[in-house]
């Protein structure tokens, strides 16, 4: 922590977490990917093609990986998190929505 002038300390100057990026990287994949996959099934009427269905797999992996770097990141002392908290809750609503997505498919 760094002090400013009048004894007040200054929380800017903060180093992000080191798995901040990771975090907030793999939640943009997993984004990227599950945009991609989605729309190759719409595309294709629902019949969906192989490499589409690895785009959406490879999404669920990527969300869960986004979670694990979120909370590893947490865990590092006195670092800034912003980049954890997005790439957490991102990651963590799209893990949601592919959870979701089996356990609906899995029914019909």
């Amino acid at each position: 922590m760094k002090r400013t002038r009048d004894n007040k300390i200054s929380y800017i100057r903060k180093p992000l977490a080191d798995n901040g990026g990771y975090c907030l990287g793999t939640a943009i994949a997993s984004l990227l990917a599950g945009i991609a996959g989605m729309a190759f099934g719409v595309r294709f009427h629902g019949s969906t093609p192989p490499g589409a269905v690895s785009l959406c797999f490879a999404s669920l992996l990527f969300s869960a990986a986004a979670v694990y770097f979120g909370i590893r990141s947490f865990r590092e002392k006195d670092k800034n998190y912003i980049l954890a908290k997005i790439g957490l809750s991102v990651g963590g609503l799209l893990l949601i929505v592919w959870l979701m997505v089996i356990l609906v498919g899995g029914r019909a």
